[in-house]
């Protein structure tokens, strides 16, 4: 989404047309689409989630993750838990909701709502996570590349 602002010109008309025309805007770029995604994502997603996110089982994580999320890391790294994902304890969540935000054919970014169990001392969390697709025809697979906690400023209750 852009803004544009246009301001007046208060000099006589005259004087305007003497101005060289506007540049052209670049192409629109397509719409992301917000409907279904395809079933290797989500499954891709969800094993990320309890690998990566979880801490357990990382050796399994490395093999769902982007190359554009491991770069810099070895699997040595990785299997001993330095990796640039951040950590929830998937044994505290009672659901996760997932919503597509925005999805390409090879490109999906998807909110996840964690939610914990009645009683947990853990908030709800909402992550974004992004997946690429590599490959092509029956070597086709999505691969994590981006998970951050979605951010935004909290609202003060009191405006005194």
């Amino acid at each position: 989404m852009f803004v544009v602002t246009v301001f007046g010109n208060d000099e006589p008309a005259t004087k305007a047309a003497n101005l060289t025309p506007e540049p052209q805007l670049p192409a629109a770029q397509p719409k992301p689409k917000k409907g279904a995604i395809e079933p290797g994502a989500r499954e891709a997603a969800g094993k990320f989630i309890l690998t990566a996110v979880a801490r357990k089982d990382l050796r399994a994580s490395w093999a769902v993750t982007h190359p554009e999320l491991k770069a810099g890391y070895t699997l040595a790294q990785w299997t001993k838990g330095d990796l640039p994902v951040v950590p929830f304890p998937v044994t505290a969540i009672e659901e996760a909701r997932f919503r597509v935000d925005e999805s390409y054919p090879n490109e999906v970014m998807l909110e996840v709502a964690l939610i914990p169990k009645p009683g947990v001392k853990q908030e709800a969390t909402v992550f974004q996570i992004g997946l690429k697709a590599t490959g092509t025809g029956a070597k086709r697979r999505w691969l994590v590349n981006y998970w951050m906690p979605r951010w935004g400023p909290r609202v003060p209750t009191d405006m005194q």
